[in-house]
């Protein structure tokens, strides 16, 4: 949990925005995604990049 800082959180906040599906349990689905924020926050990112420039 030390290493969360604003970028980690918006990610959090993004994912929390993005989410298609009912979060039965808020509390637990919040401390799930902190905590596991920092590994795949650089992944989500890189997928959106590759995402956004396949075309080109």
């Amino acid at each position: 949990m030390e290493k969360i800082d604003f970028h980690t959180m918006e990610y959090v906040l993004e994912c929390l925005r993005n989410n298609a599906t009912k979060v039965r349990n808020i509390r637990s689905y919040m401390l799930t995604t902190l905590y596991n924020a920092p590994v795949t926050c650089s992944n989500y990112y890189k997928a959106e990049v590759n995402h956004d420039f396949y075309g080109k």
